[in-house]
């Protein structure tokens, strides 16, 4: 099994990757390698890119999109506890996000588990 990087691209300016695509590639790869959470621009655009650390493929994390960011939620992180202590209300939030979402999915599941059933 290899390693994953997770990339977030911001759409605003999403055109900058057409100039000098060379040079942006070679940012998503030098930072890929470095194996931290970092962000980075390009063509002028400041932050265009969100780049998580890379991890194993057996090392699982959940990765939640919230407002204008993309965070790592992962109890045995150091991002993740650096997020929450520094931004106590953020994280709060994003905590209420996920158990809704979990709440939300397991129902659907559930569903899912008695339709299939009711079909055999």
């Amino acid at each position: 099994m290899g390693f994953l990087t997770t990339f977030t691209i911001n759409n605003d300016g999403i055109d900058k990757i057409l100039k000098n695509s060379n040079e942006f590639c070679e940012k998503l790869y030098n930072r890929a390698l470095k194996g931290v959470t970092t962000d980075f621009g390009h063509g002028g655009y400041a932050n265009l890119v969100k780049v998580q650390k890379a991890r194993h493929a057996n090392d699982p994390t959940i990765y939640a999109h919230m407002r204008n960011t993309v965070c790592e939620m992962n109890a045995c992180s150091q991002d993740t506890e650096t997020l929450m202590r520094e931004n106590p209300e953020f994280f709060k939030d994003m905590l209420d996000y996920l158990r809704q979402e979990v709440g939300d999915l397991e129902k659907k599941f559930g569903e899912y588990q008695t339709k299939v059933k009711s079909q055999e």
